[in-house]
């Protein structure tokens, strides 16, 4: 390929899709969707998590974000706060949408009931939790690190974490959601809904995991194309649940 077809594609990335992921966007566009939905794109957002970039790349506004590691490539759309998941260091009501995408998994399963306690606890209108559910989820994720480990000869520490902390289940947030908002004493509607098909992230993350760095160019940038397709394919056995938490008066 020439150095002018090379500028070509970068440009047209950096213009269109810049510093998104294709594993990521499909994580993220579900909550992108449901807060204009609710017609809060313009309000007060946390995100719990974020790492060094977030929702920003799919949302396109400042937003606040609390983290322990803010390491990667940096974006000057996120305001970090360092801090936990587990002791959020923010008053009551203090953002009107709060958002945690792929973090609980993270967390020991004994204190992931705190962590929601916690993100509802700040929130005033919207809160959604996107999270890996299930014992397929689950199977699938010991496979990939077995796989991982294989080509890389090495840990992965995110896909790691899931195997050690184990996936927790739909019912067990739907628990933990209920729970936190009656010890708030805070009226809310909950609904939940499947996030993308387990065979087709099986095959974006064998495309991610690999040393031929044609194959992971092409899942880090072409896939990006494919995008607006898959973020259809919730169907079948999924991966992860969107939980979406709506605050009434």
């Amino acid at each position: 390929m020439s150095l002018n077809a090379e500028k070509k594609i970068r440009t047209f990335f950096n213009k269109y899709f810049y510093r998104q992921h294709p594993e990521a966007a499909l994580r993220y566009l579900p909550v992108v969707t449901e807060i204009k939905k609710a017609k809060l794109e313009n309000a007060k957002i946390l995100e719990i998590g974020p790492g060094s970039l977030g929702i920003t790349p799919y949302l396109h506004k400042k937003i606040e974000g609390v983290d322990i590691d803010f390491s990667g490539p940096q974006t000057d759309q996120l305001v970090k706060i360092k801090g936990s998941a587990i002791d959020l260091p923010f008053r009551k009501n203090s953002y009107d949408v709060t958002i945690s995408v792929d973090v609980i998994e993270h967390i020991p399963d004994y204190l992931r009931e705190k962590a929601v306690l916690d993100m509802l606890k700040v929130t005033k209108k919207l809160a959604l939790i996107v999270v890996p559910v299930g014992v397929d989820s689950e199977k699938q994720d010991k496979e990939l690190h077995l796989h991982w480990k294989k080509i890389f000869k090495d840990k992965n520490q995110f896909l790691e974490e899931h195997v050690e902390n184990g996936l927790p289940k739909t019912d067990e947030i739907l628990v933990f959601i209920d729970k936190s908002l009656r010890k708030l004493g805070t009226n809310a509607k909950t609904r939940s809904y499947p996030n993308l098909n387990l065979q087709i992230r099986k095959i974006l993350m064998l495309a991610w995991i690999t040393k031929n760095k044609y194959l992971y160019y092409f899942y880090l940038k072409g896939m990006l194309l494919f995008v607006p397709i898959l973020r259809f394919c919730n169907f079948g056995k999924t991966y992860r649940r969107v939980f979406v938490i709506e605050f009434t008066a």
